[in-house]
């Protein structure tokens, strides 16, 4: 009973000093532990938009700064993929076209790996826009041994809390965008579960709640889709400290929210690393 009262004491304690500091500073404490009580669905996590398509990387056009072991150091925790046969069996991950830059999704794949066995309280969620064959797309992930890590959900269950899926080494939470055929039981057909947001915007007063994908806020999981693409329709890492500024995500994840009623799962962005999305996620998870 004292260690418990002594955790809720911290943890009290934590969001006073976060609500005192004028919300401009992230939670740094050990965030894994804190969240780990929570029940999947009522965690926000901060996911990147492309996230293969880095500068780190080589990509021509990026839509994030760093590789995905560095966004997921830094506190990512949802990832977006898109997925291509490979020509000899191997499945590349790129956005658009090759020619801009491509990887080896099994070389990306490892990279979530080795973070996931260095860090064994975190829980990773991926959505794959699956243009290539499942096939080539569950090579990559069972050939290094990643099946084994993950979570699967039958829709309307309920889901677990984080503490229950790391206890069972089930941190890897994997969707796919395209409902094809064959697909293994762990990729989950994203729009089954969930719903967002539309995800063209070319200045912040085009920022709305419409929902996009997956039907209604009926869903289980909430995606926000929140980045501006310039006048081409092309990722611009100057349009970021716009698209990410405290004041503008803070408004649109609480009218999203309200419209539809539904807590807000994931905040997908572009060039995380500018800008408050870190604490506006954080902000979501040590308010409720």
């Amino acid at each position: 009973m004292a260690i418990e009262n002594t955790h809720k004491f911290n943890l009290i304690t934590l969001l006073l000093l976060f609500l005192f500091s004028g919300c401009k500073k992230e939670i740094t404490l050990d965030q894994s532990s804190l969240l780990l009580p929570k029940p999947y669905d009522k965690v926000c996590f901060l996911m990147t938009h492309n996230a293969m398509n880095s500068s780190e990387k080589g990509f021509t056009i990026p839509n994030q700064t760093h590789s995905v072991t560095n966004q997921l150091k830094n506190g990512v925790r949802g990832l977006m993929l898109d997925t291509y046969d490979g020509t000899n069996g191997v499945a590349l991950t790129y956005h658009a076209t090759a020619l801009l830059g491509q990887e080896k999704l099994v070389d990306v794949m490892k990279e979530i790996k080795d973070f996931l066995l260095s860090n064994k309280k975190e829980v990773i969620t991926i959505i794959f826009q699956n243009d290539g064959s499942n096939v080539q797309l569950e090579k990559a992930i069972d050939s290094i041994g990643l099946n084994t890590m993950t979570f699967m959900h039958n829709n309307g269950d309920t889901w677990p809390t984080l503490q229950t899926m790391v206890d069972n080494n089930q941190r890897l939470v994997l969707f796919v965008e395209n409902n094809k055929l064959p697909r293994a039981n762990y990729l989950m057909y994203a729009w089954g579960s969930t719903f967002d947001t539309k995800y063209t915007y070319k200045n912040v007063n085009e920022f709305d709640s419409d929902v996009n994908r997956g039907g209604s806020g009926s869903k289980e999981l909430y995606l926000v889709n929140h980045w501006l693409q310039n006048g081409i329709g092309l990722p611009d890492k100057t349009l970021a400290p716009q698209a990410n500024k405290r004041s503008v995500i803070s408004k649109r994840v609480q009218d999203c929210a309200a419209e539809n009623d539904h807590f807000i799962n994931y905040l997908g962005v572009d060039f995380y690393e500018i800008g408050d999305a870190k604490a506006v996620v954080d902000s979501i998870n040590f308010s409720n």
